[in-house]
C-alpha cells in the first residue's frame, strides 16, 4: 500500500463482480467510491430487482448511509413493533419498539426490495457520486472464473480481466463451483416454501374484515402456527402491505425454486386454510397475476468463501432464511467489508492476503446469523424437540450492535500491524504511537536522506564513587573498579530537524555515571554506562522513552544558548519548571584544539538504565523492574568512539559537519529550591547538587552530523 501519500498516487483496483443483486450492486458502489474501477456482469436482459418487501435493520441501514443511501428517501418506513396471534385468532403479543429501537445508532426500516435495488443501482452507475461509475454489463452470463489471474468467461465467450473477481451471483452460484467441490456442497429443500405478494393497505383499512387486523403504522404482524405462519408489514411509506405465507414446501404444487416463480391463490388458500377467517380474507386480496411463491433453498456452511482471487459473497456464500430480510443485509456487510479490506493503494499482490482476511473478519459472524435464521424459521415444537432456545431479542443484540465498515476497517489495521514489530505503548486503543524508533522500516528508509543532527554539550568530571552508588537501583549495580573516586557527566543534546518529530526537534539533559556494570543472575556482565536521570523539554520522547526503553526522564525547560557557540566561545544551559530556573550549566573559552588525552573507565560497551512499572494500586509493588542495556555509549558517541546512528543518514552539503569545541572553564550550579517551589523535581535536583565535583576533565560541544534512536536496547535479563 502507499503510506502517507509517499511513492505516488495509489493505484487503483480492476474489479470484476459476478452478478447485480443487491450484494453485487453494492459491492460495486462501495468499491467505486473508494476509488478502484468497477465491472459488474449480469446473467439477465435488465438489471431489475422484483420482489415484495425487505427489512434493513440497524446493522445495514448505517452501511448505506455512509455510502449515501438513506432508506427514508426511498419509500422505506420504521420498523415500530410487533403484533403476534395464535392460528385461534387470539393476540399474544403486542410491543412498541419505538423506545427500545433508539438505542441503535442506525434506524430500523422497513422497504419495497425493488425500490432499494434500484437506488443502489442508480448510485452505482451514475455519472455523479465519489469514483468512477460501474460498468453495468447485461445479458453476460459468466461460466467460468480463472481464479489466479482474476478472468471471467461469459456465454458469448466474451473474457473479463481484472485484479480480483467477486461472486456475488446467488443462491445457484456459478462462481461458488470454482470455490467449494459443488457435488458436495449444494443447494436443497431447507423444508419450507413461501407465498409473496403486495396490497395496498387503503384496500385493507376499507374492509372491515380485514382493518382490524391492522396495527399502528411500521408494525409487523404474524399468525404462527405448528408449520406455518403468515407474515405482513408495510412498507412505501406505510402505503403497501407486503405478505409472506411460509409453509411445508411439499404442500405447493410448482416445482419451481425462482424467486419470481408464479403461484396459485386457491392453492395458497388452502395451505392457510388453518387460519382465522380475518385471515384468511388478508390472503384473499392478494393479486393473482403478482402471486409467487419460491422453495426456501439451504446450503451447508461452505469451509471458505475464496479462491485465488474470487471471493464469494451474499448468496452464493451464505443464503438465508427469511428472518429480517439477513440475506439482504448479510450480502450487504459482505460488500462493505470488501470495500474495508481492499482500500484505495492497495496493491495486486496483497490480493489474495486480503481476501483471506475477508473471510476471516466475515465468515464466523455470518455463519451464525444463518444459523439463527435457520432456528427462526422452525415451530416452537421442533425447537422444543432438539434443545434449543430461541430468544429474538439475543439475536437482535448480537445482530444489531455491529457495523461492518468499523469491524472491517479496524481487522484490516490489526492485521497490516501485525505485519511489523511495531512497538506498542500507551494509548494502545489507536493502535501503535510514531516515535523515534518506528514505524523501524519506513523512517529509517526516509533517514537515509535525512538531515536529523544533534549538537552535544558535555562536561566530564571526577567525583565521589561512595555517593553515586546511592543512585544504583539494585545490588546487581556496582562500578567496575573499587576506586571511590568516579566519573561521571552532565551531557545534554540538542536534537535538530527529527523526521520522526515533523522535522522539529527538542533538548535533553541527564547524568551520566561512569564506569559502571551490572551482573545478571546467570553470571553475565554488562558494562557501560549508567542513566539516573534525564530531563527532556518534549512530551513526546519522554513518552516514548519510558515506555519503551525504561528510561528515567522527566520533562523540564531545557534552554541553550547562544546558537553558535564558535563566534562567542561561550554557551550556556539553563534548566527550569514553570518559568522556575534550577539548574545553570557553563562552556567558557569555546575553541577547536587538539584532545587532551583523559583516561576513561574500561569497558564502556554501552549505556545501562532499570525499567520500573508500578504495580496499580499496591504502593511499594512493580508489575515490571528490570535492567536494560543499550550498546552504544552516551548520544553522541558509540563504543569505538565513532559518531553512533541508525546508520550513516544524510549526506547533504548543507547538514553541520562533525566537528568538536573544548572549553577552557565550566561550571555546573544547581539550586534544589524547595518543595512548593519545585514540587515534582526538588528530589531530583537535590540529589544532582550532592554529586561533588573534584575535578573537571574536559567540557566539549561538538556537532554530530546524526541522532541514534536508541533501538538496539534491550532486557538483560
Amino acid at each position: 500500500m502507499v503510506l502517507n501519500g509517499i511513492g505516488g498516487d495509489p493505484r487503483a483496483l480492476n474489479v470484476v463482480i459476478v452478478g447485480a443483486g443487491i450484494g453485487g450492486l453494492t459491492a460495486g458502489l462501495a468499491l467505486r467510491q473508494i476509488g478502484h474501477n468497477v465491472t459488474i456482469l449480469e446473467t439477465s436482459k435488465f438489471s431489475n430487482e422484483t420482489g415484495a418487501a425487505i427489512h434493513i435493520a440497524p446493522n445495514c441501514s448505517g452501511l448505506l448511509q455512509r455510502m449515501g443511501l438513506y432508506i427514508e428517501k426511498v419509500g422505506g418506513n420504521a420498523m415500530n413493533g410487533v403484533a403476534m396471534f395464535l392460528p385461534s385468532g387470539k393476540k399474544i403479543m403486542h410491543v412498541d419498539m419505538r423506545e427500545s429501537n433508539k438505542q441503535w445508532q442506525h434506524p430500523w426500516h422497513l422497504v419495497h426490495r425493488a425500490h432499494l435495488h434500484t437506488a443502489i443501482r442508480e448510485a452505482a452507475v451514475s455519472s455523479e457520486g465519489k469514483g468512477k461509475p460501474c460498468d453495468l454489463k447485461l445479458s453476460s452470463k459468466v461460466v467460468s472464473v480463472d481464479t489466479e489471474n482474476a478472468k471471467v468467461t461469459t456465454e458469448s465467450g466474451e473474457v473479463f480481466s481484472g485484479d480480483v473477481v467477486l461472486g456475488a451471483d446467488g443462491v445457484h452460484s456459478v462462481c461458488r463451483s470454482f470455490v467449494v467441490d459443488t457435488e458436495k456442497y449444494k443447494p436443497y429443500d431447507s423444508g419450507h416454501s413461501a407465498f409473496r405478494f403486495l396490497v395496498p393497505v387503503k384496500e385493507l383499512r376499507d374492509d372491515p374484515v380485514t382493518a382490524e387486523l391492522l396495527q399502528p403504522d411500521g408494525y409487523l404482524t404474524m399468525n404462527l402456527s405448528e408449520d406455518r405462519r403468515l407474515v405482513y408489514y408495510p412498507c412505501v411509506n406505510n402505503t403497501l402491505m407486503n405478505f409472506l405465507l411460509i409453509h411445508p414446501s411439499g404442500e405447493s404444487r410448482s416445482d419451481g425454486v425462482e424467486w419470481n416463480q408464479k403461484g396459485d391463490k386457491n392453492q395458497m388458500l388452502e395451505i392457510g386454510k388453518i387460519f382465522p377467517d380475518n385471515f384468511k380474507a388478508l390472503m384473499s386480496k392478494a393479486p393473482e397475476d403478482s402471486l409467487k411463491v419460491w422453495t426456501l433453498l439451504d446450503l451447508e456452511v461452505i469451509p471458505t468463501w475464496v479462491n485465488g482471487r474470487l471471493a464469494l459473497l451474499g448468496d452464493a456464500a451464505h443464503p438465508f432464511q427469511p428472518h429480517q430480510a439477513q440475506g439482504g443485509a448479510q450480502a450487504i456487510e459482505d460488500a462493505v467489508s470488501l470495500a474495508a479490506v481492499l482500500p484505495l493503494g492497495t496493491s495486486p499482490d496483497e490480493i489474495n492476503d486480503r481476501l483471506e482476511l475477508y473471510v476471516k473478519q466475515r465468515k464466523h459472524r455470518a455463519d451464525r446469523v444463518q444459523e439463527f435464521t435457520r432456528i427462526s424459521g422452525m415451530s416452537p415444537p421442533e425447537q422444543k424437540k432438539r434443545g434449543i432456545v430461541f430468544n429474538p431479542a439475543t439475536f437482535n443484540d448480537y445482530n444489531f450492535s455491529h457495523d461492518e465498515w468499523d469491524s472491517s476497517t479496524h481487522a484490516l489495521k490489526k492485521h497490516l500491524l501485525a505485519k511489523h514489530p511495531y512497538r506498542y505503548r500507551q494509548p494502545l486503543s489507536f493502535g501503535p504511537s510514531p516515535g523515534p524508533r518506528q514505524p523501524q522500516n519506513f523512517l529509517r528508509g526516509i533517514r537515509s536522506h535525512a538531515m536529523e543532527w544533534q549538537q552535544v554539550h558535555t562536561i566530564r568530571f571526577t567525583t565521589s564513587g561512595t555517593f553515586l552508588k546511592t543512585l544504583f537501583p539494585t545490588d546487581q549495580f556496582e562500578f567496575t573498579s573499587p576506586a571511590t573516586v568516579q566519573q561521571a557527566s552532565f551531557t545534554c543534546c540538542s536534537l535538530r530537524d527529527m523526521v520522526w518529530l515533523g522535522g522539529t526537534g527538542y533538548n535533553h539533559c541527564g547524568l551520566y555515571i561512569h564506569g559502571v556494570k551490572y551482573t545478571a543472575k546467570d553470571g553475565t556482565v554488562k558494562s557501560g554506562t549508567f542513566l539516573p536521570m534525564l530531563f527532556e523539554s518534549l512530551t513526546d520522547p519522554i513518552v516514548t522513552g519510558r515506555e519503551e526503553l525504561g528510561a528515567p526522564k522527566w520533562g523540564c525547560d531545557i534552554d541553550i544558548g547562544p546558537e553558535d557557540p564558535d563566534a562567542s566561545g561561550t554557551t550556556k544551559i539553563e534548566m527550569g519548571w514553570r518559568g522556575r530556573k534550577f539548574g545553570n550549566l557553563v562552556w567558557e573559552g569555546l575553541e577547536e584544539r587538539e584532545e587532551e588525552v583523559v583516561p576513561k573507565p574500561q569497558p564502556d560497551d554501552g549505556m545501562l538504565m532499570y525499567k520500573y512499572v508500578p504495580a496499580v494500586g499496591q504502593p511499594g509493588k512493580a508489575d515490571a523492574e528490570y535492567a536494560v542495556f543499550d550498546p552504544f555509549m552516551q548520544p553522541g558517541t558509540s563504543k569505538d568512539g565513532q559518531t553512533n546512528g541508525a546508520q550513516a543518514n544524510g549526506h547533504d552539503e548543507t547538514k553541520p559537519k562533525a566537528k568538536t569545541l573544548r572549553a577552557r572553564n565550566a561550571r555546573i550550579e544547581w539550586d534544589a529550591r524547595d518543595w512548593e517551589t519545585l514540587p515534582t523535581v526538588h528530589h531530583i535536583i537535590d540529589g544532582f547538587k550532592q554529586v561533588p565535583i573534584y575535578k573537571i576533565l574536559e567540557a566539549t560541544v561538538s556537532t554530530v552530523p546524526n541522532v541514534y534512536d536508541v533501538s538496539g536496547a534491550f532486557r538483560i535479563e
